[in-house]
């Protein structure tokens, strides 16, 4: 039995060691944060053609139908907004944090956090333009 629980000890022992460093979760962060940059920013140039789009409609609009181009001229600040908001975030972004690994996994963890929220904002900012456009 002895031996039994030596043996299982020793397992567990080998497959902790296996298990990926530190380094490695740190850099799984990282690339984490940048493939949510990477997904929505070839979105930037649709968000601009929209914001134009529902901008250039609304001035069209502004005698015949002031309150649906209120409505557009909200829906391409929005737009606007999230542009600026991954703008912001890409200037502020240090790929190359360093620190400990707790500081720099909190940061990855926070720049994670605020690149989803950029992500969520032009997604839905776009799809809202888009689907303005359409009626």
């Amino acid at each position: 039995m002895k031996n039994q629980l030596t043996i299982l000890i020793f397992f567990v022992a080998i497959l902790a060691a296996c298990g990926p460093s530190k380094k490695e979760e740190l850099q799984t962060l990282k690339d984490e944060v940048i493939a949510i940059h990477d997904e929505v920013m070839p979105k930037m140039g649709e968000l601009r053609k929209t914001r134009m789009a529902l901008e250039s409609l609304a001035d069209s609009l502004v005698e015949t139908d002031s309150t649906r181009a209120s409505m557009l001229n909200s829906l391409a600040s929005d737009i606007s907004a999230a542009n600026e908001s991954m703008m912001t975030w890409m200037r502020a972004f240090e790929p190359e944090f360093e620190g400990t690994d707790e500081e720099i996994q909190q940061y990855f963890e926070e720049q994670k956090i605020a690149v989803q929220k950029v992500k969520d904002d032009m997604n839905e900012s776009l799809d809202s333009g888009k689907e303005a456009l359409k009626d």
